[in-house]
C-alpha cells in the first residue's frame, strides 16, 4: 500500500520568489498541479510564513518552504490569492 502523504518531491516547475516594496513584502510562488484547498499559510514566532500544499493526485508532490521576513513585516494581516497556478501572497510592513 502507498503511504498516506506521499514523500514525492515537489513538481520541478514549482519556485517561489519574494519581492520587497517600502509598504510590503510580495511573495510569489508557482505550484502547478495544487488545488487551493490543499495549500497551508501559517506564522511562525511572528516573522516566519510557513508555506505548505499537498497533492494526493498520481504525480503529485509535496511543496514547503519557511520565508523569514524582517521585524517590520505584519503577519497578521496576510492576504493571499491562488489562481490554480500562482499563489501570491501579500505581507504588509509596518
Amino acid at each position: 500500500h502507498e503511504p498516506f502523504l506521499s514523500d514525492a518531491p515537489p513538481p520541478p516547475d514549482s519556485w517561489i520568489a519574494v519581492e520587497t516594496s517600502q509598504a510590503e513584502y510580495q511573495l510569489n510562488a508557482r505550484l502547478p498541479g495544487f488545488r487551493r484547498d490543499a495549500i497551508t499559510l501559517a506564522a511562525r514566532r511572528r516573522r516566519v510564513l510557513h508555506v505548505m500544499a499537498d497533492s494526493w493526485e498520481p504525480g503529485g508532490g509535496h511543496f514547503e518552504r519557511r520565508i523569514s521576513f524582517g521585524y517590520d513585516a505584519d503577519l497578521t494581516q496576510v492576504r493571499a490569492e491562488f489562481d490554480g497556478e500562482i499563489l501570491r501572497v501579500i505581507v504588509p510592513r509596518r
